[in-house]
């Protein structure tokens, strides 16, 4: 990826353009980020990769601003691939896309979803773990409300914690995001707990 201040000012104002609030999407990709940088031990991604998880991000709720049935998520996708985003390539837009994508509802499948299964099986992995990241990120906003303000990770055997700072009440977010963590547990190998 080239030219990364430029790729980050379009997403930014791609952002501020469609997205309906942009505070949950500057705390969802914050807490993703933090998830990633947690888990580099377990996943061993770099730069590259965080910078996809950021992107997609920034963008996951775009498709609030076309969705008249409820897909925000799939026309989010829909529309990271419509951009020309400076700096990413065709193969990077499409993972950005997928992980936006897959924040929300049905998982990656590779028998159901065409542009997933376009995908060669190192990109499939890399949308797997960084969706199971924005997964649980998007769920621990689940308000809006930005009650979840930063969080640190902690593998510890077959447990994966995660320590949050909270400012209130978050037991709706703790809740939403346990529903939504299936797939970063699946990748992690571990179970997945909360402390506040």
């Amino acid at each position: 990826m080239e030219n990364k201040e430029s790729t980050m000012r379009f997403v930014h104002q791609t952002a501020r353009t469609y997205d309906p609030d942009p505070p949950h999407n500057q705390t969802v990709t914050h807490l993703a980020l933090a998830l990633f940088d947690g888990l580099r031990a377990l996943h061993g991604y770099g730069e590259a990769e965080r910078r996809l998880l950021e992107i997609a991000g920034q963008l996951h709720d775009i498709g609030w601003s076309r969705v008249v049935s409820g897909k925000h998520h799939k026309l989010s996708g829909a529309m990271i691939l419509e951009l020309h985003i400076p700096g990413l390539d065709e193969a990077d837009q499409l993972t950005s896309a997928l992980i936006a994508r897959y924040h929300t509802k049905a998982l990656p499948d590779a028998s159901r979803h065409r542009r997933f299964a376009s995908l060669d099986p190192d990109r499939r992995e890399r949308v797997e773990w960084l969706a199971g990241m924005l997964r649980v990120a998007d769920g621990l906003d689940c308000n809006h409300a930005n009650v979840v303000s930063g969080l640190v990770c902690e593998a510890s055997g077959n447990a994966l914690w995660v320590r949050l700072d909270v400012s209130g009440n978050c037991r709706m977010e703790v809740e939403r995001a346990r529903k939504k963590q299936d797939l970063l547990e699946r990748k992690t190998g571990k179970k997945i707990a909360y402390r506040w």
